[in-house]
């Protein structure tokens, strides 16, 4: 009877997933274990271990500052038209009702889990029973956007592929398509004008892949001179075609117009980094290991290389999207209005749609399609349980260094310098960059770590202690070993710092200083942070006699 029963159960499951007409990690329950298993990690910690994420939440913390709050009399918030809110957004709505640690982590989780769910359902819709490589795919989501801690760049992408796998479920219904689209594209665009883009250029790619998918067998070989087959071609039709489906994407081009019509005027150079850009294929999946991540670069680069030889192959609207959105990392600048690592971002999202969108359903050896499918999920999961792990680790790292701040007094000012990261010294990060941010969200603190970059971001200081000294990231130093020392330091930091106008001087991970102020009385240290109240030095008066 056992025996019975285990065959109907295992038959019940063989049929359900014959119905989906996919693989069983791209059916529904499998995707919806993908993305929890993504998201694990997140269970671990209060603040999301994300380089930028605690000055999102900083930033959150000064928006929802009320009257008599100290931050009033610091900063100044002002809401302005950028396609760069999506985060600012989503956080002012969950902090309402449940407070600005809790709506820091669930826009991080939400943000991480539509990053995830997107990929997949894109891979559903395109490749349902080729997409072995998925488990790759998913090894990108936790790479330098999601681990720099771009929230905005990750929700508004999120947003993307999963209304893009929307708009491939909805093909066969044009008018919910079009209306799906036309809401989803200023919605992404909003969130971030980058990750929103995403979206129309996925939509077309694939339409125009379709396109050609729909030629004549053997068209690219066939002698274009040849007049009499190309007039054979139905052009009318084939342009029809493009422009039931592309015309939504006018949604786009229209909240572009008006974010150049009404956005404030943002002065800054677009800059081309190329060095940048060779060096983001070795540093997107940077996490906790060199060998893991390199190893991880280094096979997931050539699956896509040697896997058309093992007849691994993309149709034109499978491949075509991934293309178009590599061609787009090329193409663009480094730093937009402002905004730094723009081109450094697109990448992983053009591996994951270019490993999970090859075809392994027509390798020659069905092994081979196996293989790259279960060692994808090994790998997956030593990468879930190394980034488990240093989850753990920096949540233990954040308690002790944010322990500094029992010692401030709400509505302080504190001056903070933070010794950034440098790959020369490890390869692990510590994100601790904007830490200090938090001051602001816990002691209700002035600190000079948030981004205020006009027409960019809505922070508005109001407390300029010097010219130098207001905004990011006027908080980095860097260690004497990095870049050959020629970086600014802790100490020559400390000696241009207006240290008499403000309360705290806070040090994060740069050691002591070599000179010694005697402005400055320690009250706190943990390793090589440190945390100094600033004494009040001045000539004292001489009451002179009475004649």
């Amino acid at each position: 009877m056992k025996q019975v029963g285990e065959s109907n159960w295992r038959d019940s499951v063989k049929a359900l997933l014959a119905r989906a007409g996919a693989l069983p990690w791209l059916s529904g329950p499998g995707i919806a274990l993908a993305i929890l298993l993504i998201i694990a990690p997140f269970a671990l910690v209060d603040v999301p271990p994300l380089i930028d994420i605690p000055g999102h939440m900083g930033a959150a913390a000064i928006e929802a500052a009320g009257p008599g709050n100290p931050l009033e009399q610091y900063f100044t918030w002002k809401w302005v038209f950028t396609l760069n809110i999506g985060g600012g957004v989503l956080m002012k709505v969950l902090g309402a009702q449940f407070g600005i640690l809790a709506a820091g982590w669930w826009s991080t989780v939400l943000a991480t889990g539509l990053f995830a769910g997107g990929c997949l359902w894109t891979i559903r819709m395109l490749n349902p029973k080729g997409g072995h490589a998925a488990a790759w795919s998913l090894m990108f989501v936790f790479s330098f956007p999601l681990l720099t801690g771009f929230l905005n760049y990750i929700l508004a992408t999120g947003l993307s592929l999963t209304a893009f796998g929307a708009s491939l479920w909805l093909e066969k219904n044009p008018r919910a398509r079009a209306t799906m689209l036309i809401i989803a594209q200023p919605v992404a665009m909003l969130c971030h004008a980058i990750g929103g883009l995403l979206l129309a250029l996925l939509v077309g790619a694939h339409a125009f892949g379709r396109a050609m998918d729909e030629l004549p067998a053997g068209w690219r070989f066939r002698n274009f001179t040849n007049r009499e087959w190309v007039k054979s071609l139905d052009w009318k039709a084939i342009g029809l075609r493009l422009w039931q489906a592309c015309w939504p994407l006018l949604a786009t081009v229209i909240t572009i117009v008006l974010w150049k019509a009404f956005s404030p005027p943002v002065k800054s150079m677009n800059i081309w980094r190329w060095d940048q850009k060779a060096w983001s294929f070795v540093l997107t999946l940077r996490d906790q290991s060199k060998l893991l991540d390199f190893t991880t670069s280094i096979i997931a680069g050539l699956l896509v290389l040697v896997g058309p030889f093992l007849g691994a192959k993309w149709r034109w609207r499978q491949g075509l999207p991934a293309l178009t959105v590599f061609l787009l990392f090329l193409a663009i600048p480094s730093d937009i209005n402002g905004s730094s690592f723009v081109d450094i971002r697109l990448l992983p999202v053009a591996a994951m749609l270019g490993l999970g969108l090859q075809d392994w359903s027509g390798a020659r050896r069905v092994q081979w399609a196996k293989a790259v499918a279960y060692v994808g999920m090994a790998l997956l999961a030593v990468r879930l349980a190394v980034t488990a792990w240093s989850f753990n680790d920096y949540a233990v790292d954040y308690k002790k260094q944010l322990s500094a701040l029992t010692h401030v007094e709400p509505g302080s000012r504190v001056l903070a310098f933070v010794e950034h990261s440098c790959i020369d010294e490890s390869w692990r990060n510590t994100r601790r960059d904007h830490l200090a941010s938090l001051a602001s969200l816990y002691r209700q603190a002035w600190v000079n770590d948030n981004w205020a970059v006009p027409g960019l971001h809505m922070v508005v200081p109001r407390f300029r202690p010097g010219r130098n000294f207001t905004a990011d990231p006027s908080e980095f130093v860097w260690s004497r070993r990095c870049a050959g020392g020629w970086r600014r330091n802790v100490d020559s930091a400390l000696k241009a710092a207006p240290i008499e106008r403000v309360d705290y001087v806070w040090l994060i991970d740069t050691g002591l200083p070599r000179r010694a102020d005697p402005r400055l009385q320690l009250v706190w240290q943990e390793g090589r942070s440190l945390l100094f109240k600033v004494r009040r030095l001045g000539i004292p008066s001489r009451k002179l006699p009475e004649l």
